[in-house]
């Protein structure tokens, strides 16, 4: 029973959410179309694509936003950390589904009503990156793959943005502040800075290792739905797995 009211809780937070975001995403759509179709013209070709990309990072603030009010108020009902992490767990799997249905019945209507203004149509995430290779695929199956890659994105996307407040949590003020700093440095500077240290000191060795091992494995990966899918999803479990070990032992913070 606790599961089941947990479960509902932590719906109730992001039904207002999800509310809001999909009403900008409508007004930015239609602010968009008729911009584009302004400046192109009628009968204009136009493509767009990218919901899901916005639906990911949307799905991943929330996840960052989905622990300091949830821990303190569940564990003072009697909510154990189990059920409301397996309540979490639920969450973001009706979430990441949610959205990725209502992504894709919003690219179905956008194809529909801009019609009789120019020959624009919106494409999946799967569509734009995979649609080439599969042409001769039929719509029910791309339908369902394009549903299922959208799926598994915002579920790591949720997952990450869980994971990454957890681990914050857990760490004291000034820990915290160290680790966003680094984070934020190593995100700026870490890329351009492995180069430079390769190339100085080790005769670019490291960037040898990378033509030869890690760009095979991640250019096949990039190539294959599939495989993609098949990171995301053990990603996500990866990180709820380590999210679990730091959440089980987590206190309230005062």
């Amino acid at each position: 029973m606790k599961l089941k009211q947990s479960i509902r809780y932590q719906l109730e937070d992001y039904k207002a959410s999800v509310l809001v975001y999909y009403c900008a995403v409508v007004a930015l759509i239609v602010l968009m179309s008729v911009a584009l179709g302004a400046v192109a013209g009628a009968g204009s070709n136009l493509e767009m694509s990218g919901i899901s990309a916005m639906s990911a990072l949307f799905l991943f603030i929330c996840g960052l936003c989905s622990l300091h009010d949830n821990l303190p108020m569940l564990l003072q009902n009697g909510v154990s950390r189990k059920t409301m992490f397996l309540a979490r767990l639920v969450v973001t799997g009706i979430t990441a589904a949610f959205c990725a249905i209502v992504d894709h019945v919003l690219s179905m209507v956008i194809n529909l009503l801009a019609r009789p203004f120019f020959s624009g149509y919106t494409v999946s995430l799967f569509e734009q990156e995979y649609g080439s290779i599969y042409p001769s695929m039929g719509a029910v199956p791309m339908t369902l793959f394009s549903l299922l890659f959208s799926f598994l994105l915002l579920l790591l996307a949720s997952c990450l943005g869980y994971f990454i407040i957890v681990f914050f949590y857990r760490l004291s003020k000034p820990m915290r502040i160290v680790v966003g700093v680094c984070a934020a440095f190593l995100l700026t500077f870490g890329l351009p800075g492995a180069k430079m240290l390769d190339s100085v000191f080790l005769g670019e060795q490291l960037r040898a290792f990378s033509q030869q091992y890690v760009e095979p494995v991640a250019d096949a990966i990039t190539a294959s739905p599939l495989l993609t899918m098949g990171c995301w999803a053990l990603t996500a479990v990866a990180l709820s797995a380590v999210t679990w070990l730091l959440l089980r032992r987590t206190t309230v913070r005062r």
